[in-house]
């Protein structure tokens, strides 16, 4: 048993466990949801000490991963959007959600081409984009939702606007 881990494709099984699970998802009516984001495992490391980075994707109604992908040492989360998104067979109608790193017009080109949607957090690093948005007359309009929570001792305060 401890030989048959270090014969097996850990991205290939990634990729088999995907599509099967892809394969039994039930999608809802309208839209549905998929996260994106990248972990360094814990405990978990390379012969050469370099931790384990994986890129994956889950179904936020259900939480399964649906697709991940290792990335490599020459190479960012960037790089590894599309290939990943690339294992999951149907993107339409669905909102893809990931943190700022992933708020780059190449990934937005290739969701609409797949017929999803998705939400993008902008920051200081699409400076252009920040300052576009920030000169945007947001008092203007209503907000739609807001959000506290504690937890671990930190405050967090969220609020959303919508603008077309």
């Amino acid at each position: 048993m401890r030989r048959l881990p270090t014969r097996v494709d850990g991205d290939a099984l990634a990729r088999a466990v995907g599509r099967w699970l892809a394969d039994r998802r039930t999608r809802p009516k309208g839209l549905c949801g998929l996260a994106v984001d990248g972990q360094a495992l814990r405990g978990a490391a390379r012969a050469k000490g370099r931790k384990i980075h994986l890129l994956a994707t889950l179904d936020q109604a259900t939480g399964p991963v649906m697709a991940q992908l290792d990335v490599g040492e020459k190479t960012n989360e960037i790089t590894c959007f599309q290939p990943l998104l690339d294992t999951v067979a149907d993107l339409a109608a669905t909102m893809v959600t990931s943190d700022a790193m992933h708020t780059q017009r190449d990934h937005t080109d290739y969701l609409l081409a797949r017929g999803a949607h998705n939400i993008v957090i902008v920051k200081k690093n699409q400076k252009k984009l920040f300052k576009q948005l920030k000169s945007h007359p947001w008092r203007d309009i209503p907000l739609q939702g807001r959000t506290r929570n504690t937890g671990h001792g930190v405050v967090s305060r969220r609020s959303a606007t919508v603008s077309w």
